[in-house]
């Protein structure tokens, strides 16, 4: 076995998150629960409960429906939902979006942990979401970015991993099982940039939540597997990201040392698109009070960015809302013109509307490559948005960290107006929702909040 495994496995069993990492993991689980009672009833989620008869018969929460279904089909669809308008939150080293794998599946979890007679507090959900996002950020440091450019999901495969993780510890596996669950989890991991601006996107992230899950739950059962498939040159280290030894023993000293959630923080996103649309479409918001007035003066736009965050936003001219996710064109023509994006926005098609799509036709993107490849966001080649006038007057701004990075956060009251927002809710159902962690059972709790039709 691979001297990485057993560290691993001996980290998910044993560690407990540092105060710094909680700090993080509270709002941003509380945060990913509002973006999966707001993708309820998304065109993706109410597809995929049509698309699967017979699940009906469960006792796993469809978040925000009224209804249950069996526990794996729950992480699918409360997954999927989640990620369905791209408004949840994200990380730096593994390039993924966490928490909407990661909490489908440990709630899920905690329902099959319930069939069996054992009660999951919200301590023990805290404790094995930290795990699960720290397999996660800190594999993606020893694969590094190359996995993503390479075209692969990583929300899909480092995610599948990191439920895994999570799955394991919150169902109190053993070291040997859950070595076992994360090679089970490696070889079903998978997913592709490819898919983004399209229904498959946030499926992906639903099927990562589903094998995680079922990963720990077939370990559990005895079913074994080679764990040096999430190590090896053979497995998914090797074939789906960079090999490195040194790379690789590295994470032995990293992990929760200090934990990944302290060090990176996560990036909790205020508009939903696409995370990479975000330092421009900051940079656009920052411009709208002195260009609001002048919309149909302006005669070119131009954004520059590096060009692995274009790579995946392939859409100038988007034809529905899926693409608009994935239009930097649209994202920040919107910005320009309001100031804001919400779900509503999206509802109504935003990107066809008179202002808006006068300046997605004057806008154009210069991609340029990173500096130092290593970084996710490089402070030191921020975004640049340049808007120029028909009297030559240039306006400029220039973004590395958006809006709800760690270096750039969203306030609670920022967060809190967003649940509401998108859920409907009150304000005080997220001030509520803050208290997840030190509930006595997070099914009862979750339910409370979102067992209903939202």
């Amino acid at each position: 076995m691979h001297m990485l495994m057993p560290v691993l496995a001996k980290f998910i069993v044993d560690e407990y998150p540092s105060d710094a990492a909680v700090s993080v993991a509270v709002p941003a689980v509380a945060d990913g629960f509002g973006c999966i009672l707001a993708g309820a009833s998304s065109e993706v989620a109410m597809r995929l409960a049509e698309s699967l008869p017979g699940q009906g018969a469960g006792w796993s929460s469809l978040f925000g429906t009224g209804k249950s279904i069996t526990p794996s089909y729950a992480a699918l669809i409360n997954a999927a939902a989640g990620h369905a308008y791209d408004l949840d939150d994200w990380e730096e080293p593994g390039n993924t979006h966490p928490t909407i794998v990661i909490l489908p599946a440990l709630l899920a979890a905690a329902s099959v942990a319930a069939d069996r007679g054992v009660i999951c507090s919200g301590s023990d959900l805290l404790a094995a979401y930290c795990v699960g996002t720290e397999i996660i950020m800190r594999t993606g440091e020893a694969i590094t970015l190359s996995h993503y450019e390479r075209g692969f999901h990583a929300t899909a495969t480092l995610g599948a991993i990191g439920a895994a993780a999570a799955s394991a510890r919150l169902l109190g596996l053993d070291e040997t099982a859950v070595s076992h669950a994360l090679g089970l989890a490696a070889s079903q991991a998978t997913g592709y940039t490819l898919q983004f601006g399209t229904n498959a996107k946030p499926l992906q992230a639903g099927w990562a939540a589903r094998t995680g899950l079922e990963a720990a739950c077939m370990a559990a059962a005895g079913i074994t597997s080679n764990p040096d498939t999430l190590t090896s040159a053979r497995g998914f280290a090797g074939l789906m990201g960079v090999h490195d030894e040194d790379r690789l023993a590295m994470m032995t000293t990293r992990l929760g040392r200090p934990w990944a959630l302290d060090e990176y923080g996560l990036v909790l996103k205020p508009w939903p698109s696409c995370a990479y649309t975000h330092r421009a479409m900051t940079a656009a918001a920052a411009l709208h009070p002195a260009i609001a007035g002048s919309i149909r003066q302006i005669s070119q736009i131009k954004v520059t960015m590096v060009d692995f965050h274009y790579a995946i936003l392939p859409f100038h001219d988007p034809r529905n809302r899926t693409e608009a996710l994935f239009s930097l064109p649209a994202c920040v023509a919107q910005m320009l013109v309001t100031g804001q994006m919400t779900l509503a926005d999206g509802e109504n098609n935003f990107w066809d509307h008179g202002d808006v799509a006068f300046l997605i036709s004057r806008t154009e993107v210069a991609a340029n490559s990173p500096q130092r490849p290593e970084y996710n966001y490089d402070p030191e080649q921020p975004d640049i948005l340049q808007v120029r006038l028909q009297d030559g007057t240039i306006l400029q701004e220039a973004v590395p960290y958006p809006l709800g990075a760690a270096q750039n956060p969203m306030s609670q009251t920022q967060l809190a107006e967003k649940f509401s927002g998108c859920t409907k809710l009150p304000i005080s159902a997220f001030d509520a929702l803050l208290e997840w962690h030190e509930c006595r059972d997070v099914m009862e709790f979750f339910a409370n909040v979102g067992g209903r039709d939202s």
